[in-house]
């Protein structure tokens, strides 16, 4: 062999044994069981994973979800108006929101997530292989988490007294005019009242009482700094209640004050009940302290993005800035979200889903399967054509398509590219591209030989006059596949990406690795003819 042979070899070697052992997770993780993956340890299987060909959402099936910024609500957190919030403004919260969104999402235990900012307000969120609704409810709640003081007695019932009268008059009888207990006390009469603070509309009454609490009329009954809060849906003595609660607007404290969170079991009232036991910050332990002692019989709401999660009696001091929220009748896996939504905090401003797709494992498995099908179907009519038509030269073209291939994945897996439906296509691009390059030089041989060449003379010929059509025909590809890379978005950047790989390999294996077979063939064997 050559010297120019030689390193050649060496080079296309080691390319080879990099490109087989960096596919060997690939490999490993498709040929386990779910049964085998449950059994290994996550950390042991996320490695595995992150070594692996990542799989996009079309073959693997998940969620696609963009959620955009609430920019009314951010302005209602920060007390300005909607056109006041700048666009620096709204990009930073979106910054900030994609972080707390990737905390909870790493926390949840997904693996290969794909979380990117989108504009100056929107985030694109790919989850694969999850539960659609815990999905929805793990990326798009706020979690506000606020602790505010019940109030009860003399104020309640003033408070509910000027709210019935309010709505006595001719506005307030058209407002309420679906209520068949009307009477004297208009609003009063929806509620049933357990305590002195403690209150509840039953659920057909519920939407009246919403639709009251939004008048004009009534608002201006309540003073500024209260607020009615709905709690969780509860069912007693087979009727189904709202609870309804009055409570101080200005929180005690915030979830910012928050230290840990975790998933529990039981409570005084229910052994086998979920909780969610959580622990606040020294700073604020201190604070808690001193609320709980001066509020002693009193209720503390724990308000969860408005909605009371629990109100709870304070019983004595608490010193040690700890508490608990029940969970009533949420299944474990909920109970194990709030906990991670509120260990990661709450997001800067509301956000909205505004696009949302959704893959079942089985399309994605099918995706899988007619790729594969419709690749190995491509790829032996290619083969059988250039075996047929090229003989010698055909088998030497479907070793370097065994090398192309090879080396597209390894690239692919030693980059973390996620390799979806569009990309397969890519692939299968790519292949098509690789025989077109090789039958370019083929013809070019052909042509050389007829001249009368010798067959040393015919290669080099070949190969030297068929480069710069195949470099122009190359570089033109790559050039649109960058565009659509720049330009396009979710499947068409990987369809994008796969050909960018594929033509970069089909150059090194077109130029040089066929190059390198035919002269050490014709060096082996001192042909005088070449079957071409």
């Amino acid at each position: 062999m050559r010297r120019a042979n030689l390193w050649k070899f060496i080079l296309t070697m080691v390319l080879l044994v990099a490109a087989i052992w960096q596919l060997v997770p690939t490999l490993k993780l498709q040929g386990l069981t779910e049964q085998q993956k449950a059994e290994m340890s996550h950390d042991e299987l996320n490695k595995l994973y992150s070594k692996a060909i990542h799989l996009g959402l079309d073959l693997k099936g998940g969620m696609h979800i963009v959620l955009e910024i609430d920019r009314q609500g951010m302005a209602k957190a920060t007390g300005k108006q909607p056109n006041e919030v700048t666009d620096k403004e709204l990009s930073d919260a979106t910054d900030r929101a994609l972080e707390i969104i990737r905390n909870r999402v790493d926390q949840y235990g997904v693996a290969e997530p794909s979380i990117q900012k989108q504009g100056n307000d929107r985030i694109v969120v790919q989850l694969p292989g999850v539960d659609q609704e815990r999905a929805r409810a793990l990326i798009g709640t706020t979690a506000m988490l606020e602790f505010k003081l019940v109030q009860e007695d003399k104020v309640l019932q003033d408070v509910l007294d000027k709210i019935d009268k309010a709505l006595l008059g001719e506005k307030g009888q058209a407002l309420m005019s679906d209520s068949t207990m009307f009477g004297d006390k208009p609003f009063s009469s929806l509620l049933q009242f357990v305590s002195n603070s403690e209150m509840s509309a039953m659920e057909q009454d519920r939407e009246l009482v919403v639709k009251a609490l939004k008048d004009p009329l009534v608002q201006a009954a309540i003073p500024s700094d209260y607020e009615f809060a709905w709690g969780i849906k509860e069912d007693r003595e087979g009727y189904r209640r709202y609870p309804l609660y009055m409570l101080k607007k200005q929180p005690e404290i915030t979830g910012a004050a928050l230290a840990e969170a975790r998933m529990g079991v039981g409570s005084d009232d229910d052994p086998s009940a979920l909780r969610v036991d959580f622990t606040l910050v020294r700073k604020y332990a201190n604070s808690f302290s001193r609320i709980t002692a001066a509020n002693i019989k009193r209720r503390l709401a724990i308000v969860l993005d408005g909605t009371v999660k629990s109100a709870p009696v304070i019983q004595g001091r608490i010193p040690n800035g700890s508490g608990q929220i029940t969970m009533g009748n949420a299944t474990t896996e909920e109970a194990r979200d709030l906990a991670i939504i509120l260990r990661a905090g709450a997001l800067p401003a509301p956000v909205s889903i505004i696009e949302e797709r959704s893959v079942g494992p089985t399309l994605g498995m099918d995706s899988i399967s007619n790729g594969v099908k419709a690749s190995i179907i491509g790829a032996i009519a290619v083969i059988l054509f250039m075996v047929i038509y090229y003989a010698l030269g055909g088998l030497v073209a479907v070793l370097a398509l065994a090398f192309n291939i090879i080396m597209l994945l390894a690239v692919m897996a030693a980059f973390r590219t996620t390799l979806t439906l569009p990309g397969i296509a890519g692939i299968a691009l790519t292949v098509g591209m690789a025989v077109d390059a090789n039958v370019l030089i083929f013809e070019r041989i052909r042509e050389e030989l007829r001249a009368g060449k010798t067959v040393r003379a015919s290669i080099d010929a070949g190969y030297e006059r068929a480069f710069s059509t195949i470099l122009d025909a190359n570089v033109t590809t790559v050039l649109a596949a960058v565009a659509l890379y720049f330009f396009g978005t979710g499947p068409i950047k990987g369809f994008a990406v796969t050909l960018i790989i594929g033509l970069a390999i089909s150059m090194y294996t077109a130029i040089l690795v066929t190059r390198m077979i035919f002269d050490w063939i014709t060096v082996k064997w001192n042909l005088q003819k070449l079957p071409i």
